[in-house]
């Protein structure tokens, strides 16, 4: 092997973070390398992380991972609830499914973060990235006075036979690296940055594995029990026919085990933990007793994942929260390698995704408590209980929590819209609409998949109406593009009418590749009146950028223009 290689992007970390960081950046063509010093095709650990969340599900669709993991994972599209073994209603993991709308995956994906990595590295290796697995970051240094483009360098070593190679990376972005290596992140010690936060005294236990159960609908996705001895006990539905079982390390048995709870007894706390019903346990894969900290990273180096913020799995968050930074962070930083952006618009990836990982934090220290069967000192007034406390809590926060009400504020790249009633920094609406020639619809979000480019829809309307100023506005757009980077955007015209209409239509102005929205719910969803039409900006991952009249292009080249380079 060299000793020496150069790369554009080096990321340590190779679980989904680091793997979801690297695959998007490679997708637009910037050379990456990912460091991972555990072959994590050998580990028996299978890890915590296994419930994807529908805004999650939709990323992962755009970047054309999905469909693959759909084939390993749990498709889970209800959730059930048992106190005193009788079945209740509106409670627990239930209530987000009655508020899951606004999707067209309105499911949970169940699938263990083994095979989930398994996807996404295989994925990252398809497209030319180069996965150093079995090797580890020793340090790195930044030469800023160093001639040249490579002013980082890293120096890595081979765990099992100590060989050394040195990386030389460019940064556009000068004193930058990319950490999705944990918790314990060695990156962020390296830079010398503080993990600031709480450290919980709760402690949980999960177990994967085969299982038996006489409780009802116990294959539904997801069950919880409302136990007086164990918390708020969680059953999950995994991939390959495995099931989990989580409970509460209650003070009594936490009095009883301390911290040397053993796997016999973890196997016989959990036969109890489903009283009423009888529990067999079969082969158990894995299991785990932990305290996770809460706590949250400054970023002056480029963190993601647990790297800059650590919680609970309470609430199944933890993994997607660092998805969602991921594919925020790809775009952005594959855009200042290849120099369409200044540095500056990596201080949108900390503004963006700081806040949201603050406010979980926040959230999950009551999740944490009432799951443990706890109510926290800041509700100590309330009359109902730990169980009834979460439902509640888990209901007025779940759009957050599937990811489909996560949005960002005002910003250089999220622009007060002058038409519409979707805000900039929201998830732009899926719609179904019809590709010409087709009987058979298409999401809005398979015709603008994730490579980094920023996609212009144009909703032309009724193209009847909306003619004259089309045949205006276009040139004006395709002007528009040719002082953009080559790639930078992409653009689709979407016609309010039949796709049969198609050919009668043909000598409508339109700019790129012509849709249809034939029963006007693309239309509905934007707010966009059909006599009018408009222009709509969608971020490379569907977040609105900004949205404006068709006969305002100057606004669309004026959007752009605050923040990129060409422009």
């Amino acid at each position: 092997m060299a000793t020496e290689f150069k790369t554009g992007v080096l990321i340590v970390g190779g679980g989904p973070v680091g793997l979801l960081i690297a695959y998007g950046l490679a997708r637009q063509g910037v050379d990456t390398i990912v460091v991972e010093k555990h072959d994590k095709e050998q580990q028996a650990m299978y890890g915590r992380a296994t419930t994807l969340f529908p805004r999650t599900l939709e990323m992962l669709d755009q970047l054309e991972l999905l469909d693959e993991m759909n084939q390993i994972g749990f498709v889970a599209r209800n959730s059930v609830t048992y106190k005193n073994g009788k079945q209740v209603t509106s409670r627990g993991w239930h209530i987000m499914y009655e508020r899951m709308h606004g999707t067209f995956l309105d499911y949970c994906l169940n699938i263990r973060q083994k095979f989930s990595e398994s996807v996404y590295r295989d994925a990252y290796s398809r497209i030319g990235g180069k996965p150093f697995i079995g090797w580890k970051l020793e340090d790195f240094t930044v030469d800023n006075s160093m001639e040249g483009d490579f002013k980082v360098t890293s120096r890595l070593t081979q765990v099992n036979s100590g060989d050394a190679v040195t990386v030389k990376r460019y940064y556009a972005l000068r004193k930058y690296i990319v950490g999705a290596d944990g918790g314990s992140s060695l990156v962020r010690r390296l830079a010398g940055i503080p993990f600031e936060g709480d450290r919980t005294n709760f402690k949980w236990v999960r177990i994967d594995g085969y299982f038996k159960t006489n409780m009802p609908n116990a294959d539904v996705g997801f069950a919880s029990i409302e136990s007086k001895s164990h918390g708020n006990v969680l059953w999950v539905q995994l991939d390959h026919g495995v099931k989990r079982i989580g409970f509460a390390m209650t003070e009594e048995m936490l009095a009883k085990y301390g911290n040397n709870l053993t796997e016999d007894q973890a196997v016989a706390e959990a036969i109890k933990s489903m009283e009423p019903f009888s529990l067999e346990i079969e082969k158990v894969e894995w299991w785990t007793l932990y305290r996770w900290p809460m706590l949250f990273s400054p970023v002056t180096v480029l963190l993601a994942g647990d790297a800059c913020h650590t919680h609970s799995s309470g609430a199944a968050q933890g993994m997607n929260t660092g998805m969602h930074g991921a594919v925020n962070l790809a775009w952005k930083l594959g855009g200042v390698v290849k120099g369409w952006y200044g540095s500056e618009i990596l201080q949108t990836y900390e503004d963006e995704r700081r806040p949201a990982a603050q406010h979980l934090i926040e959230l999950d220290k009551a999740f944490s408590a009432t799951i443990s069967g706890t109510v926290p000192e800041k509700y100590k007034d309330s009359p109902l209980n730990a169980n009834e406390l979460f439902t509640k809590l888990f209901d007025e926060t779940i759009l957050f929590n599937i990811g489909l009400g996560i949005s960002y504020g005002e910003n250089a790249i999220n622009k007060t819209p002058s038409t519409g009633m979707i805000s900039a920094g929201q998830r732009g609406p899926d719609a179904l609409i019809m590709a010409p020639g087709s009987r058979v619809p298409v999401r809005l979000y398979q015709v603008t998949k994730n490579t980094g480019q920023w996609c212009i829809i144009v909703f032309a309307g009724r193209p009847d109406v909306t003619r004259d100023v089309m045949s205006k506005s276009v040139p004006m757009l395709e002007a528009l593009q040719s002082t953009l980077a080559k790639d930078m955007v992409r653009f689709i015209t979407l016609a309010a009418g039949s796709v049969d209409d198609g050919d009668s239509t043909f000598g409508n102005p339109r700019v790129g590749n012509i849709y249809y929205d034939q029963d006007r719910s693309a239309h509905e969803r934007y707010s966009i009146a059909t006599s009018k039409g408009a222009v709509v900006v969608l971020r490379p991952g569907g977040i609105l950028g900004y949205a404006t009249s068709l006969d305002d292009i100057n606004g669309v080249k004026n959007f752009f223009a605050g923040f990129v380079l060409s422009a």
